[in-house]
């Protein structure tokens, strides 16, 4: 299995989809970005957790039928990028693909508090130093996560 992790604003795939990038970072090939600044800032990141980093208007020709589309959820995130981001998951899931949804707010039913360590803390430090106020003061960015996974009838 593969992923592609759509993540609208560079610090969301670490932020949203830490364990996933810890636990799979072989089966992931790509996190696709909304702005071509998001993916130059994102390039500690991508070689702390080998990953390729991309556009978001190259989906449609890197995604592929067995790919598990990982992106926010639409109905859990506030801001407009994230919704955009989390309906092309949406539809994914409805042409019958896997799709992974995950929340940058930590405002869905799924998230559960993960045992801090200071691995992801050190992980946004290291990679967005200039973002660190962000979460600085909000532990939640660190403490929590989760994901919401819709699945494929006949992988049951």
């Amino acid at each position: 299995m593969s992923y592609i992790i759509l993540a609208p604003h560079a610090d969301d795939e670490i932020i949203g989809c830490y364990e996933l990038l810890l636990a799979h970072s072989k089966e992931i090939k790509t996190v696709c970005f909304a702005t071509e600044e998001a993916i130059e800032e994102a390039v500690l990141s991508s070689q702390m957790f080998s990953f390729d980093r991309s556009h978001i208007d190259y989906l449609p020709t890197i995604l592929y039928s067995g790919d598990t589309l990982v992106c926010p959820d639409p109905f859990g995130e506030l801001h407009p990028m994230h919704k955009r981001f989390g309906f092309i998951g949406v539809n994914w899931a409805q042409d019958g693909h896997s799709t992974i949804f995950y929340s940058t707010n930590m405002n869905v039913p799924y998230i559960h508090e993960v045992k801090y360590s200071g691995r992801k803390q050190y992980a946004l430090d290291h990679c967005y130093d200039s973002k660190r106020s962000l979460w600085e003061f909000d532990h939640k960015y660190f403490l929590f996560e989760g994901y919401s996974k819709w699945i494929r009838s006949w992988d049951v």
